[in-house]
């Protein structure tokens, strides 16, 4: 049976709750440009609640455990993806931010999509729809280009602004898959998020990259809920502002089908190359994974019958998106170092350079088995 699984590219919660946390601790995020001054009016914050565990399978990599110690590229907290964030996040006053991340306005609007969205007339992506005629073309070309089933892969959008609309943040509130809140918690929790969402000039009416910093490809049969993979209007917000508008809407989704690839072919089950079944963990199992939807990614957007871009503009970005690597290497939801992150998406450029000539487009299955057979030395020191 297939395993039910949820992987993000977002470090939303991780990262403002990090941000808001005791500036002694090693973790802090807040970086050097946020100043002193601001760092000091930062009180130590504990959410309200805690997530409900997921079923059985099914894993929110980043989102689910605010407490995961997430450590961007090479354990180097200075960096434009990282300062991004934090630097929106904290335009917003603190008595509003503490409220909405105490109320998980953060993770609503994922879980929100998770659960309930489905495809429609009316999905659009980005904050004014900006993105949809491109999503459209990249999702009907990398579906073309792989050889997997694909055709009932929902790929949605994840706005803030259903913050504004209680019919829909209740639902989300009271679900056993999120918070499992009382109907009554849920409705108050509910009015309380819609009132700051209407009210606070700064979270611009829930377009703001706080709610939608990640993306997500997720199968979960045993749950009722399609195959889906879901962009966040903020990542794609925050890739633009630092300018890979032309390539990220493309390298992200492409790195989230890869992850469909596994659940079609059963990659995601298998253990990485000369792991020993007794002693493997799960930090182990979730690197390969996302190492291999790295060098998925890298063969497509590189590839002259894929989206055919620059080698070099691709690595530019990847530079950036591999900011979502860490150090945390006994965490269950480790993606691998930058570093590792980088090798595994070359490794993809090189395959498909090898096909430059004649066009031919590997199966996934003949992708894999190169993979597989380059893993040890892409994780090696």
């Amino acid at each position: 049976m297939r395993r039910n699984v949820l992987f993000m590219v977002g470090l939303a919660a991780a990262l403002t709750v990090t941000a808001c946390q005791d500036q002694e601790q090693k973790n802090d995020l807040t970086g050097p440009s946020l100043g002193k001054a601001n760092q000091q009016q930062q009180p130590h914050f504990t959410r309200g609640a805690k997530l409900r565990q997921l079923p059985r399978g099914v894993r929110v990599s980043d989102l689910a455990d605010p407490g995961r110690v997430v450590v961007p590229t090479a354990c180097d907290d200075n960096t434009p993806f990282v300062q991004y964030f934090l630097s929106r996040a904290f335009e917003i006053p603190l008595p509003s931010l503490f409220l909405l991340l105490d109320r998980f306005a953060d993770a609503v609007p994922t879980f929100e999509a998770l659960l309930f969205q489905t495809r429609d007339a009316d999905t659009f992506f980005g904050y004014t729809g900006q993105y949809t005629h491109r999503m459209t073309k990249v999702e009907r070309d990398v579906k073309r280009f792989w050889d997997i089933q694909s055709a009932d892969i929902q790929v949605l959008a994840m706005h803030g602004t259903v913050l504004a609309d209680p019919r829909r943040t209740i639902p989300t509130y009271e679900s056993p898959v999120f918070l499992g809140l009382p109907a009554a918690t849920a409705q108050t929790w509910a009015g309380e998020v819609q009132n700051v969402i209407q009210t606070e000039p700064t979270v611009n009416g829930g377009n703001h990259p706080l709610f939608t910093f990640n993306a997500f490809a997720i199968s979960a049969p045993e749950l009722g809920i399609p195959d889906k993979i879901v962009m966040g209007d903020g990542v794609l917000d925050a890739y633009a502002a630092l300018g890979f508008d032309d390539v990220a809407p493309q390298a992200v989704f492409a790195h989230e089908f890869g992850h469909h690839i596994q659940f079609e072919r059963n990659f995601f089950d298998e253990l990485p190359p000369g792991a020993d079944p007794a002693t493997v963990d799960q930090a182990e199992l979730t690197r390969h994974n996302e190492l291999m939807a790295d060098a998925f990614a890298g063969y497509y957007l590189t590839h002259k019958r894929g989206a055919a871009l620059n080698k070099k503009r691709v690595a530019q970005f990847l530079e950036v998106f591999f900011q979502a690597g860490d150090c945390a290497f006994t965490n269950p939801g480790h993606h691998g170092t930058p570093a590792q992150r980088m090798r595994a998406a070359e490794f993809g450029f090189s395959v498909a350079d090898e096909a430059q000539k004649q066009g031919h487009i590997l199966t996934a299955a003949q992708v894999h088995a190169r993979f597989e057979a380059v893993y040890p030395s892409l994780v090696a020191p």
